[in-house]
């Protein structure tokens, strides 16, 4: 994951992880509902005591690890509104991280709080009200920090009326400016989007009668990326293991949604090696825009009833792949070409030009261990997702190819 403050991972495998109890989600019920409408509002329309007693336990294994590791890298955050005649700047940090006092007079919560910006808060203050960070980069690598506070104090009184929502986040006694947010924001936080996936995957599970396992799930103050699988999988005489499930994601610091889309993940009878794919975002259970109104959170989230026939389209297809016994050059050429063309990172692309170049002219690999190799080319979750598109994509072509 990227550089956060709190983050946190972990990795569960054959559904070894622990069941919470519906009663743990209360944890992330928020005490002070006063100043936070959307929850209220949230845990108003899926209130716990509607979904079972306390002491059930959530068909979901894996649950009880995710809610503790959840614990353990939740933070405070802020969020208010304020105008920069109540904003004071107060230069930059070491690291090069503009620090702002909101002041006592001002109107939002942050009022008498002196807090530095982190990750792209410096970038997004800058550029979002002044259109200017490039000029004040320049300014500090060149030492012209005078230059850079007598622009911002003279376009702080300027644009004095200028009002903006800000996001702090707390760490120790230390606060940092995280992130500017739309007014429109749902604030759709993390602790709602686990608490919501789990409440309807757990209803889910009640109602078919199957199992869900967390195979992994990387977790920061900022971000989520949850995979959940059935307890049972499909077997492939002779390939190997289709996991059907779905991965959870969710930011709260960019213009990204509140997704739960189809992931599946394909082992090896020979040996554990695995990978994932992830459908079309078409396809998937539901995507959510955090401005979106808590009713239609509540009709989106009412397609989990739906899992499996979100698979039943593409089913026949993901299991056509145990036919595909050899992953030939013109396969591993087809990746090469989807890959190298696409947006994945410049690192990412020459750590798979040297796995096609040791590959291609003795080309003995499955396409498990083709498609396990390749997601090594990258540790960052965004690229993981974007191959396992790819991987999905390339499945579909193969057993079509493979009809025809």
């Amino acid at each position: 994951m990227h550089d956060f403050l709190f983050k946190s991972s972990f990795v569960l495998n054959n559904g070894h992880g622990e069941k919470a109890e519906l009663g743990d989600l209360e944890y992330f019920l928020k005490k002070d509902l006063e100043f936070a409408v959307v929850d209220k509002d949230v845990f108003e329309k899926f209130k716990l005591s509607d979904f079972g007693t306390k002491d059930e336990p959530l068909n979901i294994n894996g649950s009880k690890e995710l809610i503790e590791h959840y614990k353990s890298i939740d933070a405070t955050k802020i969020d208010f509104v304020e105008k920069i005649n109540n904003i004071e700047y107060m230069g930059f940090s070491d690291k090069g991280e503009i620090i702002l006092h909101f002041k006592d007079e001002g109107e939002g919560e942050g009022k008498g709080i002196t807090a530095t910006g982190v990750y792209d808060f410096t970038k997004e203050f800058l550029d979002k009200l002044f259109n200017i960070h490039k000029y004040a980069k320049f300014c500090i690598e060149k030492k012209y920090v005078d230059l850079i506070r007598e622009n911002l104090e003279e376009l702080f009184e300027k644009l004095k009326e200028t009002e903006r929502q800000y996001r702090l986040i707390k760490k120790d006694e230390s606060l940092f400016l995280r992130a500017i947010t739309s007014t429109r924001y749902k604030n759709y936080d993390n602790h709602i989007a686990i608490y919501l996936v789990l409440l309807m995957f757990n209803k889910y599970t009640k109602d078919s009668g199957k199992v869900f396992n967390i195979v992994k799930a990387d977790l920061s103050d900022s971000e989520i990326l949850v995979n959940f699988e059935y307890e049972n999988p499909i077997v492939l005489e002779d390939f190997g293991k289709v996991y059907l499930g779905a991965v959870l994601s969710n930011s709260e610091i960019r213009e990204k949604k509140f997704t739960l889309e189809l992931r599946y993940r394909i082992e090896s009878s020979k040996n554990e090696v695995s990978f994932g794919a992830i459908p079309p975002l078409k396809d998937s259970l539901f995507s959510i825009q955090h401005s979106a109104s808590t009713g239609i959170l509540e009709e989106r989230l009412g397609n989990i009833r739906d899992f499996d026939k979100k698979y039943n389209d593409m089913i026949e297809g993901i299991l056509s792949v145990g036919k595909v016994k050899k992953f030939n050059d013109d396969n591993l050429f087809k990746l090469f070409k989807k890959i190298t063309s696409s947006n994945l990172s410049a690192g990412a692309k020459n750590k798979f030009q040297d796995i096609y170049d040791k590959n291609v002219v003795n080309n003995t690999l499955t396409i498990i261990e083709v498609f396990n190799k390749t997601s090594e080319i990258t540790s960052d979750l965004e690229e993981r997702m974007y191959l396992e598109r790819i991987y999905h994509q390339m499945i579909m072509e193969l057993t079509k190819e493979k009809e025809e």
